[in-house]
């Protein structure tokens, strides 16, 4: 019945049982169940716990998708393919509060992996404005049960604040922020990314695109043609 409790943000929970050895408190059985994500390596750079907004992500070729078929909140992975696939959160009146309790818990012990405060610094990179929150909402990967998508956006800005953040070696995205940033610093990503945003988003704007090409390459052809021809009479 205890782990039912957490079952609207936390699928799946109210399916184990509680260890009989431990649990410390409420909130800790949550780290028994499975839902921490597993241990990864060492970030590569200095700026290991940022990385941009969904907005800007997605303008630079990054999709996100709803992971399926994982019980587990905070398991989050990055594919090759340039896609973010994250567990469905639904966020309710009491999501907030159950928030901060588990993040209060963490900062409190001295567990050496806080995978709540984690996972609060990968959804408040991903969230800066409403545009961010429809951009996760339309993936699936929010279900917004406050029915405004400032709120939300509030939510993740403000449960970062004055939070010790892991330590970097601990720090559960490091795979994630790695990969995500990897994609980012190709600029054929991005270009591609700008390419298909500004000439592939509509019918119009492509057809559009196809005559500016059709006509470049219909000028190009007329122009070999006339210098063929003015050599071919010398």
């Amino acid at each position: 019945m205890a782990l039912k409790f957490f079952q609207p943000i936390f699928p799946g929970s109210g399916n184990h049982r509680i260890p009989e050895k431990g649990c410390k408190h409420l909130l800790d059985m949550l780290y028994h169940t499975g839902h921490h994500p597993p241990a990864s390596r060492a970030p590569n750079d200095i700026d290991w716990y940022f990385i941009r907004n969904a907005k800007e992500l997605q303008e630079a070729g990054i999709k996100f998708k709803k992971r399926e078929g994982s019980l587990r909140l905070f398991d989050v992975v990055f594919l090759e393919n340039g896609t973010i696939e994250i567990p469905c959160l639904k966020i309710y009146d009491t999501t907030e509060s159950l928030f901060r309790n588990l993040v209060a818990y963490e900062q409190c012990s001295q567990c050496k992996h806080l995978c709540v405060t984690d996972y609060i610094t990968l959804m408040d990179c991903l969230i800066n404005t409403q545009e961010d929150v429809q951009i996760l909402r339309h993936s699936g990967i929010i279900e917004n049960g406050l029915g405004d998508d400032g709120m939300v956006c509030s939510l993740f800005n403000n449960l970062g604040k004055n939070v010790i953040l892991s330590h970097r070696r601990y720090f559960c995205y490091n795979k994630v922020f790695d990969g995500v940033k990897e994609h980012c610093n190709r600029k054929r990503n991005v270009w591609m990314a700008k390419l298909k945003h500004d000439y592939f988003n509509s019918p119009w704007a492509l057809l559009s695109f196809l005559a500016a090409v059709a006509l470049l390459l219909f000028t190009l052809v007329q122009t070999v043609f006339t210098v063929m021809s003015y050599f071919q009479k010398d």
